[in-house]
């Protein structure tokens, strides 16, 4: 199946473009290199047991700058090389995270490990413009693996210095790449008519398409608090809206988490007493209401996402207004999931159409709804792929393809996967 993946509709304003051809589900995305304005290099490798990431450039005002990350089955790695003006924020998130418990210092060198019966937990080494890290992750706890991984994400956004603007600097230039592929794609209609005029019409609408989202690109940015008018409409339907009924945790758990979440932006005067939430949380920073979240807010917040198994979900938009929410997910492997799903009986087949409800406290496939312990399951299981269900959140797969996200006036937020 010859496939086009991309973060459709009002998902694209803060989440980004992918217009993806393959068949497999891509490789995890480095972090974003367009947050480091001057970054040289960039490499990154993966595999099923490790990934290693690179980066190396001259990031804003103070000289020479080095990120690397190696994460496989058995160890988490970093290692850093950073001008002296970063020390300061990156020696206050330190000590903030790790304590003094298990720490030694000398002037500006600071150390912390944990030492386990035969081997050494964990080191951080942490000097003026020195940065490495070492997890043994065969012996320390899964909630120590998480907790490193969310600090490693964290710490090479203090190295890197980035700021706001060129966050947003980000999102033009996802606005032009969306223009030039819309472009790209109606020169192709242009040069199919004549052969297929199927195919012809569906670039065309494509390319329609990807031109509307350039447009909003380039004029709503959720980072900034932003509600694009599909988000709005999405957050008025009755199908999102989150009822008491729906709060049961040994089978649902968003509910504490969304709870949790919002007394910790309150308790941290990220809302201001605002109703309207707009949350996002990225693998290179956090923001509530338009504001970005410090290194210790983020830190917080994450930390609410480790106490309830949330880890694997990196990316993710939370919109919430009176009693509906609306939670989009980063890229989701749609066909993974369509094949955990066939594997395990819930659907007959990825070629018949199908629609399943993931409403968080409930799953209906075709109008049917599934026993509580498959909700369970489906839930517990989608967490791992990065994605959190939702009233209103649903899969289909239709005869053009399959989507994983909110359908709504013929269009998808979230992740659409179109076939030939």
């Amino acid at each position: 199946m010859k496939t086009v993946r991309n973060i459709c509709t009002a998902a694209l304003i803060g989440l980004g473009m992918n217009v993806i051809a393959q068949t497999a589900p891509p490789a995890p995305p480095a972090p974003p290199a367009t947050v480091y304005e001057d970054a040289t290099t960039t490499v990154t490798t993966n595999s099923s047991n490790v990934s290693v990431i690179t980066q190396n450039g001259n990031y804003g005002s103070g000289g020479s700058t080095s990120y690397s990350v190696s994460n496989s089955n058995d160890e988490y790695r970093v290692k850093s090389r950073y001008p002296g003006n970063r020390y300061a924020a990156i020696k206050e998130f330190l000590v903030a995270e790790m304590g003094t418990k298990n720490m030694q210092s000398s002037g500006k060198d600071m150390v912390w490990s944990l030492e386990g019966d035969e081997d050494t937990v964990y080191e951080i080494a942490l000097s003026e413009k020195r940065l490495k890290i070492e997890l043994d992750k065969t012996i320390a706890a899964p909630d120590m693996i998480a907790k490193f991984t969310d600090m490693g994400n964290i710490l090479r956004t203090l190295v890197s210095g980035g700021s706001e603007r060129q966050e947003i600097q980000r999102l033009e230039r996802d606005a032009d790449r969306a223009r030039r592929d819309a472009a790209r794609m109606q020169r192709e209609a242009a040069r199919l008519r004549e052969v297929s005029v199927r195919d012809a019409a569906r670039l065309e609408r494509e390319a329609l398409r990807l031109s509307n989202e350039a447009e909003r690109l380039g004029l709503n940015s959720k980072r900034g608090g932003g509600i694009d008018s599909y988000v709005r409409n999405l957050l008025e339907l009755p199908s999102t809206k989150i009822a008491a009924s729906d709060v049961n945790s040994s089978i649902w758990q968003w509910p504490e988490v969304q709870e949790a979440l919002i007394n910790t932006l309150n308790a941290e005067g990220l809302l201001k007493g605002e109703e309207t939430i707009v949350f996002v949380k990225e693998d290179a920073g956090a923001y509530a209401n338009g504001t970005r979240l410090s290194t210790t807010q983020w830190s917080k917040v994450n930390s609410v996402f480790r106490k309830y198994v949330m880890q694997d979900v990196t990316e993710v938009s939370f919109y919430k207004k009176g009693n509906h929410i609306v939670i989009v997910d980063g890229f989701t492997a749609v066909e993974k999931i369509v094949m955990w799903l066939t594997r395990n009986d819930y659907i007959a087949s990825s070629r018949r159409s199908v629609k399943m409800m993931l409403n968080g406290s409930s799953v209906i496939v075709d109008n049917v709804a599934l026993p509580s312990s498959d909700v369970k399951k489906i839930n517990s299981y989608l967490l791992t792929e990065g994605v959190i269900t939702a009233p209103g959140k649903s899969l289909v797969i239709n005869e053009t393809g399959m989507s994983l996200g909110y359908s709504y006036d013929k269009s998808t937020l979230g992740t659409w996967v179109g076939k030939d």
